[in-house]
């Protein structure tokens, strides 16, 4: 009897408690559902204000036609991927080894030399420019090879300008050569400080003088 009592309080209590811990789990669940949509609203809030803030103040002209050319080169890998076994299979039937290295070094190099070229051309070119007034940073984005927009942000202070400019290289932001065109700046005082001419020139005429006094 002892036992069949003690049995009989354990499933009572049992059936009483597990409502109250799904309380808590459920509560706990809801709580935490709380604080992630607090969060995520949050933070889209806080990247809606940050865009709001940005000033588009320069369009690379060229930019449809990179987008295209990189269509079309991509397009044509996979096609050259896709149709490869296939003119080797068909060359090898033939028993023309010249033909089948000659086939091979035309759909390799449009397969995969050309997309690789069209990148290293046109990976610093800058398609869109913003700047935000608020911090004074500057926003470029470029296009990286799977045709996805890259955003690198900078200040005027992390700008490098080379003093032998290189092919399709105006300036280095944090390490990145980037390139851009004066002309196509909705404000030049903007192309004026990344370039910085609106700081004193130095024509080094001190260490000159120096010199000449030594010798």
């Amino acid at each position: 009897m002892l036992r069949f009592c003690a049995r009989g309080t354990n499933t009572q209590s049992r059936f009483l408690l597990l409502p109250l811990v799904q309380n808590e789990i459920t509560s706990k669940l809801k709580a935490l559902g709380s604080c992630t949509n607090i969060i995520s609203r949050h933070y889209a809030v806080k990247l809606k204000e940050e865009e709001s803030n940005l000033e588009c103040i320069y369009y690379g002209p060229l930019t449809p036609q990179i987008k295209g050319v990189k269509v079309f080169s991509l397009s044509s890998s996979v096609a050259g991927l896709i149709a490869q076994p296939i003119i080797i299979r068909e060359a090898a039937s033939l028993g023309s080894t010249s033909l089948i290295v000659a086939l091979c070094s035309v759909v390799g190099f449009f397969t995969f030399v050309t997309p690789v070229l069209l990148h290293i051309i046109t990976k610093k070119y800058v398609t869109e420019l913003h700047y935000n007034p608020e911090t004074s940073t500057y926003k470029a984005i470029t296009i990286n090879f799977f045709l996805a927009r890259k955003q690198i942000e900078f200040k005027v202070d992390d700008v490098v300008v080379p003093e032998v400019p290189s092919m399709f290289t105006t300036l280095n932001a944090k390490g990145y050569p980037l390139f851009l065109e004066a002309q196509h700046f909705s404000d030049p005082m903007h192309y004026a400080k990344l370039m910085g001419y609106d700081k004193p020139m130095d024509f080094k005429l001190g260490e000159q003088d120096n010199d000449s006094t030594s010798k």
